[in-house]
């Protein structure tokens, strides 16, 4: 696996982790698109869908703790297969939703799919790769997240003005479940975690053979087991980490209090303003087409200037971009303009958050970098569970002004986090 080319069928292995991803995109995102229609047919208000945000939010967080273990325990395929077709039938689920309370369960369970679907397709991506190959995999792969949302923004503006809201989470949640029949016939388990398991060795040498092409008969297949030192979450807090730990958990917190600020909210945002369903769709796809590159731009000024300058510098020019927005008229006879200013918030914010991956990454050592990088992102989501109720009392306060500053600060506070985290002195030199 580590000394021979990327071969066709792992490349393909990688489209079918990108489609999964682009699934998980595309359901989350559905939401924040379709709330506009959903207030004015049920005739509620803002404050009224805020538990719903919240609690799918939740759900997410639930999801990506659990789908992590089980993907440990059961494997990487039948997870990721569980997932989408968990959260492909409770997208589905929601069109008979009658009122909130109900859409909020719905949403919970949607929730835990899209949560499992992240660590479980991130293993396989990695696992099925060679290493030199594996962060341009990862990297491809994540990019179709955002590339999911743009898609449901795209949806959302051609079905919603016609079919209404419950035709577009029958749409993505049908997709969903194709999907996971299509990954029962086409995606091979991961051969790593095979490799662990004797008893599963003819499944490990007919997946080489897939993946690799010919291989000898008498050829055996093994990894090397995993330690069983002890690795207490408490030392995350120990010595020189405390600061950085905390430092990371604010990053990841206010990141994601800033982006899911705006997915969930925005729409409703410019509705309000006076944009009609499609045009608030197709803006909220060019904040998610930005997102899409801002991933790989982010992985590319990182290696080539290390991790902190262009953290601190993409998250300064998007809270600068929040700040511009507090004062900028939002006027739908001009949507060009808002268009671009859209797409490249999109793309700064999502290259901040891979940013905040790659700091945490480096700042833990190896016995502690999978636990402080997981509970960095698992506090980063209490962020975004954060952003349906702050986003709703600034809205309801001051409209834009407050709702733009509040992601402005937000933003600034993050950038606070990164300059507080004191790399060790043999950090690599991605690191400076």
């Amino acid at each position: 696996m580590d000394s021979t080319s990327w071969t066709l069928q792992q490349k393909l292995v990688l489209a079918l982790g990108a489609l999964a991803f682009m699934m998980d995109g595309c359901a989350n995102q559905i939401l924040g698109v379709a709330i506009p229609a959903i207030l004015a047919e049920w005739q509620i208000s803002k404050a009224a869908m805020a538990p719903v945000a919240a609690i799918g939010l939740a759900g997410i967080t639930f999801g990506a703790i659990c789908g992590g273990l089980i993907a440990d325990r059961i494997g990487r395929r039948w997870t990721l297969i569980m997932a989408l077709l968990l959260f492909g039938i409770s997208t589905m689920g929601a069109v008979l939703a009658p009122d909130p309370f109900t859409l909020a369960i719905v949403r919970f369970f949607d929730g835990l799919g899209l949560g499992a679907a992240i660590p479980s397709g991130a293993a396989m991506l990695t696992e099925t790769s060679p290493p030199r190959r594996r962060a341009i995999a990862i990297a491809i792969g994540m990019a179709f997240i955002p590339f999911g949302g743009f898609l449901a923004g795209v949806l959302g503006g051609l079905m919603l003005p016609v079919f209404g809201w419950r035709s577009l989470f029958l749409l993505v949640g049908a997709a969903a479940i194709v999907t996971s029949l299509l990954f029962v016939l086409c995606m091979p388990e991961s051969p790593f975690f095979l490799a662990l398991r004797p008893e599963r060795e003819r499944e490990l040498n007919k997946v080489m053979r897939r993946l690799k092409g010919p291989i000898a008969s008498s050829s055996r297949f093994f990894d090397v087991a995993p330690t069983h030192e002890r690795r207490k979450f408490s030392a995350l807090f120990a010595g020189r980490l405390r600061l950085e730990t905390i430092s990371v958990w604010l990053g990841f917190f206010f990141c994601l209090l800033a982006t899911y600020s705006l997915f969930s909210w925005l729409p409703t945002l410019l509705h309000g303003r006076g944009f009609g369903v499609a045009s608030t769709s197709f803006i909220m796809g060019s904040f998610n087409g930005g997102a899409t590159f801002g991933g790989l731009l982010s992985g590319l000024l990182i290696q080539r200037h290390g991790v902190r300058l262009p953290l601190m510098a993409m998250t300064a020019i998007a809270s600068g971009i929040a700040l511009l927005l507090c004062a900028l008229p939002l006027d739908p006879a001009f949507p060009a303009p808002i268009l671009l200013i859209f797409t490249l918030l999109g793309l700064l914010l999502a290259g901040v958050h891979n940013g905040f991956y790659t700091l945490s990454a480096l700042i833990y050592p190896s016995e502690l970098r999978a636990t402080g990088i997981g509970a960095a992102a698992a506090f980063g989501r209490v962020g975004a569970i954060a952003s349906s109720f702050t986003s709703v009392i600034a809205m309801n306060f001051e409209g834009g002004a407050a709702y733009f500053g509040l992601i402005a600060l937000a933003l600034i506070a993050a950038v606070w986090s990164v300059k507080m985290v004191k790399l060790p002195a043999g950090a690599p030199l991605l690191a400076r």
